[in-house]
């Protein structure tokens, strides 16, 4: 991702449209903006709105008095208000080109996104992922690290992440900290639009095409996108069983190929109208399908206590299925007369469903012991669906000499796993691992904020959020039913005490909760395989999360963001995996409530950039931008042992390191380096040995609207995957080696009218300006005009052509 900085390019080529932009729209507030294509009112008809209505027609953000915090365009740091998060721009990043969301987030700092696509935030699992600060059923449970690492990248325009949320995020989609995906915004006036396509080996590819239209009081726009990729996998796995009694170590040895290049195709439509001054309505769909299909050859060889295998044989597992989601969102706001004041209503629902059908075939070999595993061949079929509706409402406006923000949701959620096994060859119905589980979960939540300036230099942010948990869980097969009903009370609070004008110290502290999820929560057993099997635990409650921070931000030289930020966090009741022999082939994985975990660390960020035209002794330095961020943190848990908790500690340090850079060769070529190093994480009975990737990013600019891409992924091979489990009773060593390493190659094309100038859209979200709306859209296509002027006449033969400012 590309950093940008006060000083990317020339001050004239930013400050001036900007000013433009922000005196146009002081013209403009307090009236609708007229259509394009209108013919404009008499100047007479006009009256000049004092000065201190001249907000009325767009939205404020709350006024702040803690300075403005980095927000990160290698990835870049816009400015913001907020009090409680960064936002990462990733929506100019020349890597983003044929990416997933799964690739970019790997370049935020803290965040960590494996090959599986687990996400991890300064090594916890525990994380909310949100789109537009929404829920959504595809990132629900099991389906959000495939959902993760398809969703194209190119959807998105910027990542925030909320280390300590406030009391306005509900604990939705996992809990803990939230990454918050903000979808791409469609507000350049006129027609515009962009087609994108990307090859690799293999098949691989991806193509990409979205378009919007926006005149006078609406926008529409959508998006196409089909990706085909995947990674293929080897895995080497070594199980000892340790007999608690004598001490023989009983030894299995499991090696797997696995082969899933899959397609997902996505397509969405959405618009905005603004029917008043005031009242602005919203709606989008949006259907993607993901295939699920994959290929593995397994090699099962047990050796028991000998040096000679006992059983020996070999699997081929064919996998056939997809994966279909929806999402229909409506939404409407008020904005009141007073500055900042405003109502939300938001509805939204969101369907996944999850089919995949497996069969599996034997090949074995003759082996000399009978104690064995019975080899049938069979075939499993999967299905999973979740149902999510969410009603939201959200106020805002002054209250006193402070900001105030209230709101409720009602959100139901249902999930429905069935898992049936059946017998080849005639064999029909297993009943003993076919099961149906269904939960239907309910959540009613009320929250309030308050934000105020205490002086010049101490302000304050305060919440309390309130929740209703109600589930009903229902396996269907044994006719077991249970529910589960809580009342949460979950309290924020924010400090910030302004040092000087661009430097601030903040201490944040937020509770939260971690909801299990369906698979958690299903009593019955699963089996992957003769050897191994999973369960989870209808008794399973809440982990609760208190999280503490304190954290210093400046700009070096009041242009390059830096920070350094201290955190403890503690989960208690934490939701651990277990494992126990069942015999003397079959391991049982499940889940219990047991003990806490505590972790801290320092977080630093840096972000910067050489600066234009320094040439120290003659020599002129490259145009490079750079980003460096880090996070040295510890992990202490409660040990497991056999039979449950066993009062001793383990602990473990952990590094984390991302850096980067872009270096501008010209004005048409640019070059991204982008790498992580994720450190040693506990586990709750092992842990996950120190793994990293290195991307490469190339882009050339033919003209202003088309560009070749060039992307590296995992360039040092380095994203193996690496997991020891050590208890009295067993050793599991599992070692898998992702073959992600390739190159991908692509176009880009932009089409349209005006296409726009982030400078000036960024000054007036800087400003506290709603950039939505047709006021500030007006100004924004006022500005672009102008600077098309400016550039026509630098480039007039009176005086030598100068290039164009890079945007």
């Amino acid at each position: 991702m590309s950093i940008r900085t006060a000083a990317s390019s020339p001050f004239a080529s930013k400050a001036i449209p900007a000013a433009i932009a922000l005196l146009l729209l002081s013209v403009n507030a307090g009236a609708q903006t007229a259509p394009a294509d209108a013919t404009p009112a008499p100047a007479a008809a006009a009256k000049p709105a004092p000065k201190a209505e001249a907000k009325t027609a767009v939205k404020a953000e709350p006024p702040q008095a803690d300075g403005q915090i980095a927000t990160v365009n290698v990835v870049s740091e816009r400015q913001t208000n907020r009090v409680d998060r960064q936002v990462y721009d990733i929506k100019n990043d020349a890597s983003t080109a044929g990416a997933s969301i799964g690739d970019v987030l790997n370049n935020v700092p803290s965040v960590n996104v494996d090959p599986n696509g687990t996400v991890r935030l300064r090594g916890s699992e525990r994380v909310t992922v949100l789109v537009d600060g929404k829920p959504t059923a595809q990132l629900q449970g099991e389906n959000r690290a495939a959902a993760i690492n398809a969703l194209p990248a190119e959807n998105y325009e910027s990542v925030q992440v909320i280390n300590n949320p406030g009391a306005e995020f509900g604990n939705e989609a996992g809990g803990g900290p939230i990454l918050n995906l903000i979808s791409r915004r469609y507000t350049k006036p006129g027609g515009n639009g962009s087609l994108a396509s990307t090859v690799a080996p293999g098949g691989r590819g991806n193509a990409f095409a979205n378009g919007s239209y926006s005149a006078g009081y609406a926008s529409v726009n959508g998006s196409l996108n089909l990706r085909r990729d995947g990674n293929d996998l080897d895995t080497e796995q070594v199980r000892e069983a340790i007999d608690p009694q004598t001490g023989a170590v009983s030894r299995l040895r499991q090696d797997s190929h696995s082969q899933g290049v899959n397609t997902f195709v996505q397509a969405g439509v959405g618009g905005r109208y603004n029917y008043n001054e005031h009242d602005t309505v919203t709606a989008s769909l949006s259907v993607n399908k993901r295939g699920n299909d994959s290929e593995s050859n397994q090699h099962f060889t047990d050796f028991r206590t000998g040096q000679a295998p006992v059983v020996d044989y070999r699997t081929r597992r064919n996998t056939d299925g997809d994966a279909l989601n929806h999402e229909i969102v409506t939404g409407f706001e008020r904005r009141f007369a007073a500055d900042g004041e405003a109502l939300k209503v938001d509805l939204r629902h969101s369907s996944n469903d999850n089919s995949a059908d497996t069969s599996t075939l034997y090949q074995n070999a003759p082996t000399s012991c009978a104690c064995g595993p019975v080899l049938r061949d069979y075939a499993q079929d999967v299905d999973t669906r979740v149902r999510l509706t969410d009603l939201s409402t959200d106020y805002s406006g002054k209250a006193g000499p402070g900001f105030l923000n209230t709101g409720a949701r009602w959100q139901r959620t249902q999930q429905t796993a069935d898992n049936r096994y059946l017998f080849l060859n005639g064999g029909g119905l297993d009943t003993r691992r076919s099961n149906l589980f269904e939960l239907d979960q309910k959540v009613l939540a009320v929250y309030g904020t308050y934000e105020m300036p205490l002086n010049k230099l101490w302000s304050f942010k305060s919440g309390l959020r309130v929740e209703r948990t109600d589930q009903d869980l229902d396996q269907v097969t044994t006719g077991i039913q249970a529910t589960n009903q809580y009342t949460s009370y979950l309290p924020s609070l924010f400090l910030t005490y302004k040092l000087g004008p661009n430097s601030n110290l903040r201490l944040s502290y937020a509770d939260r909760i971690s909801r299990p999820n369906s698979g958690e929560l299903n009593p019955f057993v699963n089996y992957a395989n003769d050897y191994y099997v999973s369960s989870g635990n209808p008794r399973l409650h809440a982990v609760k999360l208190h999280s503490l921070e304190l954290g210093y931000e400046t700009k070096i030289m009041g242009l390059a963001p830096a920070s350094v930020r201290a955190y403890l966090r503690r989960e208690s009741d934490v939701i651990t995996e277990r494992r126990v022999f069942l015999d003397a082939n079959t391991l049982l994985t499940t889940r219990e409530n047991l003990g806490d975990r505590r972790a801290g660390g320092i977080e630093f960020s840096l972000m910067g950039m050489i600066p234009p035209n320094w040439k120290p002794g003659g020599f002129k330095m490259p145009n490079i931008r750079f980003m460096f961020n880090g996070n040295w943190g510890f992990i202490e848990q409660d040990r497991v042992g056999p039979l449950g908790l066993t009062g001793e500690k383990r602990s473990s340090p952990s590094l984390q390191l991302q850096g980067g850079g872009q270096w501008m060769i010209n004005p048409d070529n640019t070059l991204n380096l982008f790498g992580f190093r994720q450190g040693k994480l506990l586990s709750g009975e092992g842990y996950r040995e120190p793994f990293g990737m290195m991307t490469l990013a190339f882009e050339h600019k033919f003209d202003k609207r088309l560009s070749l891409n060039i992307r590296a992924n995992d360039v040092l091979n380095s994203t193996g995957q690496k997991f020891r489990i050590e208890t009295d009773t067993l050793r599991d060593r599992t070692d898998t080696t992702v073959h992600q390493r390739r190159i991908y190659v692509g176009l880009r094309y932009t089409f349209g009218g005006v296409t726009g100038n982030d400078a000036v859209r960024n000054a007036m979200a800087a400003a506290g300006v709603n950039v939505d709306s047709p006021a500030a859209r007006e100004a924004i296509k006022r500005a672009q005009e102008m600077q098309q002027a400016q550039e026509k006449a630098a480039a007039a033969p009176s005086a030598p052509a100068q290039p164009a400012p890079q945007r």
